[in-house]
């Protein structure tokens, strides 16, 4: 071999090194899997679950991943009108209990029957909060009456449809008893001497004595009778 060719030779190799040196270098830039590719994951995740709690947290790294979606917004807005109806801020009120309540006879309405008129009636009950505390009623009340003679007739409901209502510490609310008098004396009829009320979604009753004197048609075992009960917070 001669001094000409070993030169070329050891030329051609220097320059294959370097071209292979060149190559590599733009492989590590360019890369997908380099050593600064994690740690950009890991502020990402760090970054979603120190900024809020589950689903978005656990996304990770995305500021849409922890926005709420359009169902979230409607289910929200769904649950704050519930609230309007049972509490503020979205904590529920309590019902109101037999125990957290009075009863007594009348309305700001009225609500005095004509014992001695052959049309039908309608006697108002009031209910006062006393608990302290907001309370929620809505529904029928239980209305049992309790004649003179030991019967007793447990009145059916209208078919009124029940409101919802918040009554604030001392506040009041009624429901109405409506009621078909008898005047005629062949009549079969029920002389009312007490009246249990119990509060919708109650089982312990208030015991209130009939002021009104008079006599109602009996008519227990009829379908559609006279005489029912209507809900609370209906006028």
């Amino acid at each position: 071999m001669s001094h000409r060719t070993a030169f070329r030779r050891g030329r051609t190799v220097a320059v294959a090194g370097l071209l292979a040196a060149a190559a590599f270098g733009l492989t590590a830039c360019n890369g997908t899997g380099g050593a600064d590719a994690a740690p950009a994951a890991s502020a990402a995740a760090d970054n979603g679950s120190g900024s809020s709690t589950g689903a978005g947290g656990a996304t990770g790294g995305s500021d849409r991943a922890g926005a709420p979606s359009a169902d979230a917004d409607k289910g929200a807005a769904t649950a704050a009108a519930a609230g309007d109806g049972t509490g503020r801020g979205g904590d529920q009120v309590a019902r109101c209990t037999t125990d957290g309540l009075q009863a007594g006879w009348g309305s700001e309405g009225g609500g005095v029957p004509d014992m001695k008129s052959d049309q039908q009636q309608t006697a108002a009950v009031w209910l006062k909060n006393i608990s302290g505390s907001p309370c929620r009623i809505s529904g029928f009340p239980g209305v049992q009456l309790k004649g003179t003679e030991g019967t007793t007739w447990d009145l059916r409901r209208s078919g009124k449809a029940p409101q919802p209502k918040v009554l604030k510490p001392n506040a009041h609310t009624s429901f109405t008893i409506t009621l078909l008098p008898s005047t005629r004396a062949d009549d079969r009829k029920v002389e009312p001497g007490q009246v249990l009320i119990t509060p919708p979604n109650e089982k312990k009753h208030f015991q209130l004595q009939w002021p009104y004197g008079g006599a109602i048609l009996d008519q227990s075992a009829a379908t559609r009778p006279g005489t029912f009960v209507n809900p609370v917070n209906v006028p």
